[in-house]
């Protein structure tokens, strides 16, 4: 009777244990199975007759539910009794390798890879480890613990070789683990640390040694404590736990981790931990993106929807709408009705039919005006790419399009405009605004006549104010570019940091305050000629820029990528002596080559004085007739004055000379010339510097010093104020001097 008591004691025990078993095997998160063979396989056979056995003799006999999903099956049922054969391609090189590893390493195989199929014939890669039973020198059959690695092949292998039961030797888990890029840990009953690899002890900062002498307690922070017995005593009730943990490095800095813990055989604690303080950086900004997106929306004149494969509504966002919500579950036929709608039901038809996003203009009647929409729709995928819906964002841009036809409009209007104003430039140009017949100056028209029909680069060079910029635009006007756009850019009137943008252009963005794209002086003079004054004043940095265009008309605007391409004459003007700057490396020496292709020389007024009586009479017309006034008299002595002076401004200090007389004449005769020049008789060509020093000095009196502005010097001597500066310096004149408290901007010697 006590022996039937005690085989009953061990029946149940047992029972117990194979439930306990199957139970564990069952809710394993591993694929657990048995392969048996047809019949018993000889292990002495050869190794190619032992690989094809085993592929072809080789059957299913038990398996959890884990392994059934690995391969999309449903159910055990569906699995047992397949072929190794079915799943294994025995023809891939791999998967024959890892069968004769299998034979060889007397069927013990650990931590091995196969590539294998599932029944919808997606590839998957195992990660197997099996042993086999061999009974009287054969194989009968062979247990397997199976892991799908497909996706996460790295990270895997060091928790399956935390995870498996196989790995009780302490040594190959720490040479296994050592490869995981996640800290794997592992801890006795009460917290304390008994071993770690070193990408746990790498992401707190610490040495192995030291971790070993520290607990769980230690590493989290103070105020997590309190979590750490309800979250172990979580492992008693589930396989493996997962929960987020706030932990402290040996710096003192922090980070959020994320930790996939379980109590193994023994009461040990087993855990991976991840930092995840990027990933939730990651979701605490595509939080505050969608919440930028409302605030965004929030006074946007833009909607945004979404619509079921019937094309109903399933979310409509635009907060100035209080009727969005009331179309939900609606089509857009039973909203607006099937006529308005039908063009708009076209396109998102399409978009669900081809599964192609598509952006256009829909016209909709609605209350006896037409709504013009720019929308733009995207499909929605599933998970298997088929098409269940559609996105969009669309906006009402009838009244955009009504400003834009207006702008067009005007853009037509001022296009006309400059044609027309350009067309009476051209009948004004030529060489009729350059008034004068000195020999001098018809030398300087006979080689502009010469160079006008090429498209060769041209220099003119002269004092400022004998009227480069005139000779340019008549360069121009004689070319055959005339029909097309002269552009003009003066380098010293643009500050150097501005200059580039100005000549070259930027893009948006470019710099601060760049807030949209600009059209350089290059580019808007492609096809025509760009005439840059004062290029003796171009900063160093641009000058190869320059050179670029003129040699590979090309460049970049400032700020941009794409390499742009010109068809552009360029004519430059300077008053400096460009080959004393470029011995003294002021000017590149090849621009200046480039540049200096067919230079022609303006002469000063001095030097053509037949010419002033022609051009007085010219200004004297031209400033009379714009006052309203008849002058038809010039005195003889006036006339004599005018041409014995030496004027250092030339042409232009001439013209403002003359518009002064006719201010302030009374009547149909010329008045006298201003006082310094008067008082000046005819000079001989020693003492003309000497005139123009005191000249200069006297108008620096009447000025108070002042250079720039409309009441400074060098606007009173018709020049431009870089000229000036340069002058009174050659004559050692200091104009601070002769400031007596009058505000403006003083020049320095």
């Amino acid at each position: 009777m006590f022996e039937i008591t005690q085989r009953k004691r061990a029946e149940e025990a047992s029972r117990r244990s194979e439930e306990s078993y199957r139970n564990f095997v069952a809710q394993s998160s591993e694929g657990i199975f048995r392969q048996d063979v047809d019949a018993p396989i000889p292990v002495d056979l050869p190794e190619e007759e032992l690989v094809r056995r085993i592929l072809h003799d080789s059957y299913l006999a038990e398996c959890n539910d884990a392994i059934v999903k690995m391969y999309g099956l449903n159910s055990v049922q569906d699995f047992l009794g397949r072929r190794l054969i079915e799943f294994v391609d025995p023809n891939d090189p791999l998967n024959l390798e890892l069968i004769r590893q299998y034979i060889r390493s007397g069927f013990r195989v650990v931590d091995r890879e196969s590539y294998e199929t599932d029944v919808q014939g997606n590839n998957k890669i195992f990660r197997n480890s099996m042993i086999g039973i061999v009974e009287d020198g054969k194989l009968v059959r062979t247990w397997g613990i199976q892991r799908d690695v497909t996706e996460q092949v790295k990270l895997e292998e060091a928790r399956t070789v935390a995870e498996t039961a196989l790995r009780r030797s302490a040594e190959h888990f720490q040479l296994l683990v050592e490869q995981a890029s996640d800290g794997i840990f592992l801890s006795d009953s009460e917290g304390r640390y008994v071993d770690v690899n070193s990408a746990g002890a790498n992401m707190f900062g610490y040495t192995r040694e030291e971790i070993l002498q520290r607990s769980i307690a230690d590493m989290i922070v103070p105020e997590e404590i309190q979590r750490l017995a309800p979250e172990i005593a979580r492992f008693d009730g589930c396989a493996v736990a997962t929960s987020e943990w706030k932990f402290r490095r040996k710096d003192g800095s922090f980070f959020t981790g994320e930790v996939c813990g379980r109590r193994l055989p023994g009461g040990r604690l087993q855990g991976i931990l991840r930092n995840i303080t990027e990933r939730k950086k990651v979701h605490d900004a595509l939080r505050q993106s969608e919440e930028r997106f409302r605030v965004a929306l929030k006074d946007s004149p833009i909607t945004v929807f979404s619509q079921d494969p019937d094309l109903r509504y399933t979310w409509i966002y635009n907060p100035q709408f209080h009727w969005q919500h009331d179309v939900l579950g609606k089509t857009d036929d039973e909203i607006i009705g099937p006529k308005k709608a039908a063009a708009l039901n076209e396109l998102k038809r399409r978009v669900l039919t081809s599964g192609v996003g598509a952006r256009e203009e829909v016209a909709i009647p609605q209350d006896g005006t037409s709504h013009v929409f720019d929308i733009t729709i995207e499909p929605l995928f599933d998970g298997q790419s088929n098409v269940v819906g559609i996105t969009a964002a669309c906006m009402d841009i009838a009244r955009l399009r009504e400003i834009a036809d207006r702008l067009q409009e005007s853009r037509d209007r001022l296009a006309n405009t400059k044609s027309y104003l350009e067309s009476e430039i051209q009948t004004e140009l030529g060489f009729e605004e350059i008034i004068g017949q000195s020999p001098a100056l018809r030398e300087v028209l006979k080689k502009a006549r010469v160079v006008a029909p090429t498209d060769s680069t041209v220099l003119l060079l002269g004092e400022t104010g004998t009227g480069k910029e005139l000779v340019a635009r008549s360069v121009h006007a004689l070319s055959s570019r005339c029909d097309n756009t002269f552009v003009k850019l003066n380098c010293a009137a643009v500050p150097s940091g501005l200059l580039e943008s100005e000549l070259f252009g930027h893009e948006k963005g470019a710099f601060t305050g760049a807030v949209n794209q600009k059209i350089g002086r290059i580019e808007l003079a492609d096809k025509g000629t760009l005439f840059l004054d004062e290029i003796g004043e171009m900063p160093p940095e641009l000058q190869p820029k320059l050179l670029r265009v003129l040699q590979d008309r090309e460049f970049e605007r400032l700020g941009g990528i794409r390499t742009l391409h010109v068809d552009v004459r360029i004519i430059s003007a300077t008053n400096r002596d460009l080959q004393q700057d470029v011995a003294d490396k002021k000017f590149r020496e090849d621009l200046f080559y480039r540049l200096n292709v067919f230079p022609i020389e303006l002469p000063p007024l001095r030097d053509r004085r037949d010419d002033i009586s022609m051009l007085v009479q010219h200004f004297v017309k031209k400033h009379s007739v714009r006052m309203g006034k008849r002058i038809d008299t010039i005195p003889d002595d006036a006339m004599r004055i005018l041409r014995s002076w030496n004027w250092p401004g030339n042409v232009r200090e001439l013209e403002n000379v003359i518009e002064r007389m006719v201010i302030m004449s009374k009547g149909r005769i010329l008045s006298a010339p201003p006082a310094e020049l008067s008082e000046a008789e005819y000079t001989a060509e020693d003492n003309l510097t000497e005139m123009e020093r005191e000249h200069i000095l006297r108008v620096l009196r009447e000025t108070n010093g002042v250079l720039s502005g409309n009441d400074g010097a060098a606007s009173r001597l018709g020049l431009k104020r870089t000229t000036l500066q340069s002058m009174i310096k050659r004559l050692g004149i200091h104009p601070h001097e002769y400031r007596n408290g009058a505000t403006g901007t003083f020049g320095r010697p």
